[in-house]
């Protein structure tokens, strides 16, 4: 019944989106696992649909310029996140590699403050040097909320150079025993 109502969800905010020019095949997507409903490959479709729509949404976005994904974090505590957090960053920065755009790994590049425990955070004060950096176009940010039932995750794709959001994408999630132990063991 939870899944059904994720999907639906996840559906509706979808409607209207149309493919990109020359995106690859959908042979390239996360492949689909039976499994009982919010299992590990609801999350990674799920996450993989929201990320495919923010690109779509932007229209702006070019696959000659790099995006940073950074880590999504707590609505909570901006500073904070979980293995949750840092797997949807994952699996949004694999769609959109998929999906044709340059994706660089902050990692090698120092530009972004990194905490062992959290992952690649990205402040506002440091967008425009990360955009000097390394030339980024467009900086991959987002928060997720733990509700009763489901999490809920905000993805925003912002303009590197000022800080403008240039689309977004809601992803909701059923709440069930994966999803809770990387939300509270991370």
């Amino acid at each position: 019944m939870l899944r059904k109502a994720a999907i639906l969800l996840l559906a509706v905010s979808l409607s209207g989106c149309a493919e990109l020019p020359g995106a690859p095949s959908e042979s390239h997507a996360m492949p689909s696992v039976a499994g009982p409903p919010g299992s590990a490959s609801d999350l990674g479709e799920l996450i993989y649909l929201g990320a495919q729509t923010l690109a779509e949404r932007c229209g702006r976005l070019t696959k000659d310029r790099p995006i940073i994904v950074t880590t999504m974090v707590s609505i909570d505590d901006l500073s904070k996140s979980s293995t949750f957090g840092r797997l949807a960053s994952e699996l949004i920065a694999n769609r959109l590699t998929q999906r044709g755009y340059q994706v660089r790994d902050v990692n090698y590049t120092g530009a972004l403050t990194i905490k062992p425990e959290t992952g690649e955070l990205v402040l506002s004060r440091e967008a425009s040097k990360l955009s000097a950096t390394i030339n980024a176009q467009a900086i991959v940010a987002g928060t997720y909320a733990v509700g009763g039932q489901e999490i809920y995750l905000n993805i925003r794709l912002i303009n590197a150079d000022d800080g403008t959001v240039l689309s977004s994408s809601d992803v909701v999630l059923p709440r069930d025993r994966n999803i809770q132990a990387m939300v509270v063991g991370g």
